[in-house]
C-alpha cells in the first residue's frame, strides 16, 4: 500500500511539473523567482504537500531556468491523534528538477525518491551533444546510461509558460509534448477542456472553474482533472483512481502536518 501511494504521488508530481506555473506569474516575461504550495489529500485525509519553485539564474553569462517540484508525504499511513505532526523518519520525499534554457531546451535533470527504508532512488541526467547521459543509484545499485535525447522536445517549465500565454477555453483540446524527468522520456500530454462548473475548494467555498481532463502518454491509465479559472490559474486537481485531491494553498497550511518544516 505504501509503495502504491508513493508511485501515485510521483506520477502526480510529474504532472504538476508541466502545469504548476500556469497558476501564477506573467508569461510575457522571463520566469522570475516564485513558488507555490499545495496540500495533498488521499481518502479525505491530508497526507502531505507539494512545493513548486522556479528561478532564473545566470551561469557563464547565460540564463538558466531551474524548475523544482518537491513533495513530502506521510510514509506510515497510520492514524494519528488530531494535530500530531509526522516524524521526520516517517516522511517520504520526492524531488523532480529540470534545468532549461529560456527557449525551453533541457540542459539537465534530477529525479530523487526517498522512501525509507524501502526505496532510495537518485537519477541525474545531462544533455550533451544531443545525448542524454544518465547516472542512477537505486538502493546502492549504480548504473550509467546514454540515449538519444528526443528531438524538439522542450522542458516542463517552457511547456507551462506556453499554456499560460494561451489559456485553455471551454471545449478546447490541446496536445503538447514535453520531457518527463521521472521516466526520462518524451511525454505527450493531452488536455480536454469541458465547461465551467461550480467547484468546492479546500476552505469550503465554491468557485466557477473550467474542468480540464489531462492524460499523459507516460502513464496512460492515469487521468488528472484540473480546475482552472479563465486566466489559466489552477485551484484544484483530482486523481479519481487514487482518491486523491490536491489544493493550492499557503505555505503555512501546506506544511502544518509536518510541523516546523523548512523549505525543500
Amino acid at each position: 500500500m505504501q509503495r502504491c501511494l508513493i508511485l501515485a504521488v510521483t506520477l502526480a508530481v510529474s504532472h504538476f511539473s508541466c502545469i504548476a506555473y500556469s497558476q501564477q506569474g506573467r508569461a510575457a516575461n522571463l520566469p522570475e523567482s516564485r513558488q507555490q504550495w499545495r496540500m495533498i489529500y488521499v481518502g479525505g485525509a491530508n497526507i502531505g504537500y507539494v512545493h513548486n519553485a522556479v528561478e532564473t539564474v545566470s551561469r557563464d553569462g547565460k540564463q538558466v531556468v531551474v524548475n523544482t517540484q518537491t513533495s513530502v508525504v506521510d510514509a506510515t499511513l497510520s492514524r494519528r491523534p488530531r494535530n500530531q505532526v509526522v516524524r521526520s523518519e516517517s516522511q517520504s520525499k520526492i524531488t523532480i528538477q529540470t534545468e532549461e534554457t529560456v527557449d525551453g531546451d533541457v540542459l539537465a535533470y534530477r529525479y530523487q525518491v526517498q522512501h525509507p527504508p524501502l526505496l532510495k532512488t537518485d537519477k541525474r541526467g545531462r544533455v550533451v551533444d544531443g545525448q542524454l547521459r544518465i547516472q542512477s543509484d537505486t538502493n546502492g545499485r549504480v548504473a550509467d546510461l546514454t540515449r538519444d535525447f528526443p528531438i524538439d522536445v522542450k522542458g516542463p517549465a517552457y511547456a507551462d509558460r506556453m499554456l499560460l500565454q494561451n489559456p485553455l477555453k471551454a471545449n478546447e483540446s490541446r496536445v503538447i509534448t514535453t520531457f518527463d524527468p521521472r521516466s526520462a522520456q518524451a511525454d505527450t500530454i493531452r488536455f480536454e477542456a469541458r465547461d465551467f462548473e461550480n467547484v468546492l475548494l479546500q476552505d469550503g467555498t465554491e468557485k466557477r472553474l473550467l474542468h480540464v481532463v489531462v492524460s499523459h502518454s507516460t502513464a496512460p491509465n492515469q487521468l488528472f482533472h484540473e480546475f482552472l479559472d479563465e486566466a489559466g490559474h489552477s485551484w484544484k486537481t483530482t486523481v479519481p483512481s487514487q482518491d486523491m485531491v490536491v489544493y493550492t494553498t499557503s505555505r503555512v497550511s501546506a506544511i502544518k502536518l509536518f510541523g516546523d518544516a523548512r523549505n525543500p
